[in-house]
This record gives C-alpha cells, sequence and structure tokens, in this order.
C-alpha cells in the first residue's frame, strides 16, 4: 500500500450529518463519477439535482424532519437517490427486505409508523397482502418504476409515481433541513430469537463511524471504482460502498444483485478497484473453475472476507476482516498490513471491548466468552430498539453492549470469532427471526407446536431447522407444510429442513430447550428443501 492509503478521511462529529456534507462534497467533486448503474453514470452533481427535486416533491407532501420513511425497494440509482433526498428532510430512512411480504412486511409498518412509503411497482404485490386497514394509515406511496397493478391499486391516502414526486420540486432552492449528529437517521430491523425482529435506531454519527472505519480497514481512496452487489437494504453496499465514496468524492457502481457468474467480468468491465461482499462470496468464486478473467481485473481488496492465501493467490485480491453488527457498526477490525489469519481484528480507537462469562465477568486471555463493546464517543452507537425499552435494557446490561457472539481473543489484542449464541440464525448474510418464522408456522391447523433453529452450513452462516409437533390424527408431511409456509415467508426465511417428533425438549416451567435441538443431529427421514430442488 502507498503512504496515502494508510490515512482514513476525518469527519468531526458535529459534521456527520448527511444533509450538509452531501452539499459540501458535491461543491468539492461536481464533476466526478459518483454512480454507476448498468450504463448509465450520474456525477456528483447530477445526483445533487435528482436528490435535490425529490427533496422538494417530498418536503410539497410533508415529508418533514425525523420522519420515518419506508424504503422497500431493490439495488438501484433511485435507491440511493431517495436516501439523499431523506437525509436533506432529515427524515428517518427505514431500509426494509424486500422479500418481506404479508405479517412480516405488515410489523415493520405498524412498529416505525410510518406515513410515507417508497416501494419498487415489482414490489407492490408484497405491500398487497398487508392488512387494507394499515395501508389506509399509509399517507403517500411512491412508486419507482412502471406500475402494472393500475386496475387495483392500494387503498393508501396518494400513490404517486417517482417522477411525478420529482417533477413537483423540479425547480426551487436548495432544500437542507437542520440536523444534529445525535439524530435518527436510520432505523433498519434486525432478527430476534425470542420475540419480533427489532428496529435499530441508528444515529448519524454511527452510519458516519461505520464508512470511515471501513475507508480505513480497505485504504480506500478517491480513485477507487468500489463495486456493489450486495442489497442497499443492508449495511454492506450503503455504509461500506455508496457512502464511502460519497466521503471520498470516489465512483461506486451498483449492480441489481451478486451473481458468481458474471462476477470478474463485472469487475473488469467497470474497472472496480474494491469490492464490497460478505463471508461467502470468496468460497463461492473460488469453487468456480480458473479463468482468464481470474487476473484481467483491477481489484485490490474485498471487504468483508475471512483469510484465504490461496484465494489471494490465485485472484491477486486482499481479503480484509470485521466484525460489524447492525446496533454498532464496525468495531473490530485491521488493516490488512496489520491483520493476523482467522481473527476479526482489534477493537476501534473509539470502542472499549471484553470478553466475559455468563455473569458479565472479564475471562483471561485465550477463554472463550461474550464478547461485549461499548463506545468512546457519543452516538456512535444504536440509540436503541424502537418501541422496546425492555430489549434495549436487556442488550445494554452492565453499561456494556452485549453482542451475543462468542469470541476469545489473545494476548495481542487481537480477536477470534467463535460462534453465535444458540438461538441466532444467520443465513447468507440475512439475520433471521425464529419467532417470526414460528409465529407463521403456527398458524398452521395441524401444528401443535415448533421450533425453529440454526443448523450449521459452512463459513459461519446457519440453515434454517424447522422442528414441528403435529396434531395427533394430521395427515400432513413435512413437504406439504413447507408448500403451506412457503408463499408466506420470505425465502430467506425458509426452512431448509423440516423434522417433526412426538415432543419438543422443555423445561421444567415448559420453555423449549432450543440449544438441546441444536445440539443433536437431523433426524432420520427429515425433510431437506435442497433434495426437492435438486
Amino acid at each position: 500500500m502507498r503512504k496515502q492509503d494508510m490515512f482514513a478521511p476525518t469527519v468531526p462529529l458535529e459534521e456527520r450529518v448527511f444533509g450538509q456534507f452531501i452539499i459540501n462534497q458535491v461543491a468539492k467533486h461536481a464533476d466526478r463519477n459518483y454512480l454507476s448503474f448498468a450504463d448509465q453514470k450520474w456525477t456528483f452533481s447530477e445526483f445533487f439535482r435528482d436528490s435535490q427535486n425529490l427533496a422538494r416533491g417530498l418536503n410539497a407532501l410533508g415529508v418533514g424532519s425525523q420522519q420515518p420513511v419506508i424504503v422497500l425497494m431493490h439495488n438501484s440509482p433511485e435507491f440511493m437517490i431517495a436516501y439523499w433526498a431523506l437525509s436533506f428532510l432529515n427524515a428517518i430512512v427505514v431500509p426494509v427486505n424486500t422479500s418481506l411480504k404479508g405479517d412480516t412486511l405488515a410489523y415493520v409498518l405498524q412498529d416505525v409508523g410510518a406515513r410515507a412509503v417508497f416501494a419498487d411497482a415489482a414490489l407492490l404485490g408484497n405491500l398487497a397482502m398487508v392488512q387494507k386497514e394499515l395501508l389506509a394509515s399509509i399517507d403517500v406511496l411512491v412508486v419507482v418504476g412502471e406500475n402494472k397493478n393500475t386496475k387495483q391499486p392500494l387503498p393508501v391516502k396518494k400513490c404517486l409515481s417517482y417522477e411525478e414526486v420529482s417533477h413537483m420540486g423540479s425547480v426551487g432552492e436548495t432544500i437542507c433541513a437542520p440536523a444534529k449528529f445525535d439524530d435518527i437517521h436510520l432505523i433498519p430491523y434486525t432478527s430476534g430469537t425470542t420475540g419480533p425482529s427489532k428496529g435499530v435506531l441508528v444515529p448519524y454519527a454511527q452510519t458516519f463511524q461505520t464508512s470511515l472505519t471501513c475507508i480505513e480497514s480497505v485504504g480506500m481512496r478517491s480513485d477507487d471504482i468500489i463495486y456493489a452487489p450486495l442489497p442497499l437494504f443492508h449495511g454492506m453496499s450503503r455504509s461500506m460502498g455508496a457512502l464511502p465514496a460519497l466521503i471520498l468524492g470516489a465512483h461506486v457502481h451498483l449492480v441489481p444483485r451478486f451473481s458468481g457468474t458474471s462476477f470478474w467480468q463485472d469487475v473488469t468491465d467497470v474497472k472496480a478497484t474494491v469490492g464490497v461482499t460478505i463471508f461467502t462470496i470468496p468460497p463461492t468464486l473460488k469453487a468456480r473453475p480458473p479463468s482468464a478473467l481470474d487476473r484481467a481485473h483491477k481489484l485490490r481488496v474485498m471487504f468483508n472476507g475471512h483469510h484465504d492465501p490461496v484465494f489471494e493467490e490465485r485472484f491477486g485480491v486482499q481479503l480484509v476482516e470485521a466484525f460489524a453488527m447492525t446496533e454498532t457498526g464496525i468495531v473490530l477490525h485491521s488493516k490488512w498490513p496489520e491483520r493476523r489469519e482467522g481473527s476479526s481484528g482489534r477493537i476501534g480507537q473509539d470502542w472499549e471491548a471484553q470478553v466475559v462469562d455468563e455473569m458479565d465477568r472479564p475471562l483471561p486471555v485465550g477463554e472463550v466468552g461474550e464478547l461485549v463493546v461499548r463506545p468512546k464517543q457519543p452516538s456512535i452507537m444504536m440509540k436503541g430498539y424502537l418501541n422496546k425499552p425492555a430489549e434495549t435494557a436487556v442488550s445494554l446490561k452492565n453499561l456494556w453492549f452485549h453482542t451475543g457472539d462468542y469470541l476469545r481473543a489473545d494476548s495481542d489484542g487481537f480477536y477470534y470469532f467463535d460462534g453465535r449464541k444458540k438461538e441466532r440464525i444467520r443465513s447468507r448474510g440475512e439475520n433471521i427471526s425464529a419467532y417470526e418464522v414460528e409465529a407463521i408456522v403456527m398458524q398452521q391447523p395441524d401444528v401443535v407446536e415448533c421450533a425453529v433453529v440454526a443448523y450449521p452450513a459452512g463459513d459461519g452462516e446457519d440453515d434454517v431447522r424447522l422442528v414441528a409437533v403435529m396434531k395427533e390424527n394430521s395427515t400432513l408431511d413435512e413437504a406439504a407444510l413447507a408448500a403451506r409456509i412457503d408463499s408466506m415467508l420470505p425465502k430467506f426465511m425458509l426452512p431448509r429442513y423440516i423434522e417433526f417428533r412426538a415432543i419438543l425438549p422443555k423445561t421444567l416451567s415448559g420453555k423449549v430447550e432450543k440449544f438441546r435441538i441444536v445440539d443433536t443431529a437431523l433426524q432420520a427421514g427429515h425433510w431437506d428443501r435442497r433434495d426437492v430442488a435438486a
């Protein structure tokens, strides 16, 4: 790495407000390319123009400061234009997984109390599955893309196209609402184990902290082209791709989704130098046959990926690893020259960390326990869980944020991941609420009770395992149960394994002991979704 790569930009807390920050960056980098998608490109000034038009239109519709706005959209330039526009209004962005539908989507709409929603036209069917009474509470629905469902419009108060709203604000002065670094910027939703998903109250300062730490870890610079193939409704392509590009005056290239078959061709075509990934992507790429494209690209680094010398030698790409959560952003990381094999890195300079036992007592070096962290700077961590004071208090027990993940530390302060708590499920980059899957399964009249747990899938990922007790006279088999719940659940929540049992292990008080299920092998005769797909 060159000397300049070792220094990340600094943004004082008071300046960590996106509206004014964007205005300042556009003034510095007006004619530089900011974002590209397919064969389209926007300079900083062009992106500013489009997002200001949208912001003025939204303002005319009553969208204002600290008002939550649902964003139910696939990867697109319009997603980030809406993100910028809402930042200019100091509105709260609520990015929603595009797989949510029916009850899982209704829960988020009701929990956040959003009166404004952005939705891709292709996802209006997801909204149509929500109760009409809840949809009727939405003041304005902004539809992005061609709406082919005009014959059966949703029962919202007002439905406008993205173009109509942008046109409403196409003339006017620059809009930028006053905001503070500790104002809520995002409410992403993360999974629960014993309850519904939780809305995380993320202030501006936390979002900046995450992006700045990513820039430092990767050694990003202003001449980088960042390839971002992951969903914008998650943090990776957004906070580790589009926002670092904004902070640096760099260029981010978005694609609709990750594809193992086209990845190297894509990064070669766009001359990408940095790749945004999750842990499962490097093994997927490595499993493909060797190709001339393996070294034809300009990619120098990928974030986030486990240490893999074979991958790095074959593709000529550095893999940088870190540990992050929705509630905290990145807390463990190491720059590539300082990394240690198998480690998630060391604690960031603005954080404290301990590995503790079940009573929150610090453990000696080398022993495995739960990682707890706390910030040294204000507002660089979540303010809590939306509408969930009890869950917030539990997560911050003894003045430490409890990650729910098990790690160990070595004598040099490097931390090593050792597995999640046994009720946590993480599949292909998604945190899954066992409670929400169980709630759908329990709607089936043949099911007496059930438990949803993780089953190891390799590379630190899980598959979803459903264990159910059926009524004595039920004729429903595992495949039929799967067929019934598939239409009611997002794809990423669908159980891979289903098995029927006569009873579930329980405590004396009647609580299901999920850890006993986790610790047992799959039963003979279990149903496996992949067998059906094959």
